[in-house]
């Protein structure tokens, strides 16, 4: 028979071997896992070395890339500032130049200027003596220019009349106009036959002088009176000492005075009041003068009188008077009236100044 004590050791033997067993492979389990994950840790280390050696590397490569900007930019910063103050420098002795080479042609044009008003001033006496003239000029042209050419020949001995202005409102296509004419002449005219008749009482009032009779001489200021009470003309008497009737010498010189800006005025009275006085036989008392006009070029008043030959042998022309030598050629030249000539810089002028 088996003993009791047998069993019970041979239970508990058993029950200690599987114990035992147990705990044998409890530990031998978590030492595996352990190193095993020790393993990886230390793998996560490595890596995390190797990403922080990376990491400074790719700091410390950026730092001297940076450094070398810096330094970089530094040598172009000075650079800069040596080619800017190269550049002052340069600029600075250009202006310098420049200021020196203005000054030193002020003070020529200043010498220039002087002499030339010098010559302005003593040329003028005598030139026109024991002649009167008148200018008929547009209203709006340059008055500085106008100024200049009629203190000039103020100067010249000879007698002033004054300046007849055309005023706008003389315009033959206008119906005021010509009814206010129509009213001065008093009767039922055509609009030709009232220019005509405009043109003709304007011709022999320019061109009045010592010869014509009192009466006409009456009868024509009368009808100047009426243009200039309709604001069609206007009698500007500055500088001027007497009028056409109170002429001593039957020898007027007429200067009509334009420019391209003033066309219609050209064309509708100044151009027929050449003709009218061309055709009473007048020829080489007078002279057209044409002032430069912004935007527009040079001509268009002188070239039509040089164009047409009966003008053209009646009237001096002149297309540059804007400097005092022009001034002066104007002078020489109304002072050789009766001879006609063509003066300026156009390709139509005879020559440049009066010989």
């Amino acid at each position: 028979m088996i003993n009791l004590r047998y069993h019970i050791v041979s239970v508990v033997a058993v029950f200690l071997a599987l114990g035992i067993g147990l705990a044998l492979g409890s530990t031998f389990v978590d030492s595996i896992l352990v190193n095993e994950l020790e393993d990886q840790v230390n793998e996560f280390k490595v890596g995390r070395d190797e990403a922080i050696e990376i990491a400074d590397q790719a700091v410390a490569e950026t730092e001297g890339a940076r450094e070398k900007i810096e330094a970089l930019g530094v040598e172009r910063l000075k650079e800069k500032q040596l080619h800017d103050l190269e550049l002052e420098d340069l600029r600075r002795s250009s202006t310098e130049q420049v200021t020196a080479i203005r000054e030193l042609s002020e003070a020529q044009q200043k010498t220039s200027t002087l002499t030339l008003n010098a010559i302005e001033t003593l040329i003028p006496r005598g030139r026109l003596e024991g002649t009167s003239w008148m200018i008929v000029a547009p209203s709006g042209i340059d008055l500085v220019t106008m100024s200049e050419i009629r203190e000039i020949l103020a100067r010249s001995d000879g007698e002033y009349l004054g300046t007849l202005w055309m005023q706008p409102a003389m315009n033959f296509e206008n119906p005021q106009t010509l009814t206010a004419l129509a009213d001065i002449f008093g009767g039922a005219f055509s609009a030709a036959e009232i220019s005509d008749l405009t043109i003709s009482n304007i011709a022999s009032w320019l061109t009045a002088g010592g010869e014509a009779s009192s009466k006409d001489v009456e009868l024509v200021d009368e009808v100047i009176e009426q243009l200039a009470n309709q604001g069609l003309v206007r009698h500007d008497r500055y500088l001027s000492l007497m009028t056409p009737d109170q002429l001593s010498s039957g020898d007027i010189r007429v200067l009509f005075i334009n420019d391209a800006a003033h066309l219609g005025v050209h064309h509708e009275v100044l151009i027929p009041l050449l003709k009218e006085i061309t055709e009473r036989g007048e020829r080489g008392i007078g002279a057209v003068v044409e002032l430069a006009s912004q935007n527009s070029p040079i001509g268009e008043v002188v070239n039509k009188i040089r164009n047409e030959s009966g003008l053209a042998e009646s009237w001096s022309t002149f297309d540059d008077v804007g400097s005092s030598e022009d001034r002066l050629g104007l002078l020489v030249g109304l002072s050789r009236l009766p001879s006609v000539g063509h003066y300026g810089s156009l390709p139509t002028a005879d020559e440049r100044f009066p010989r």
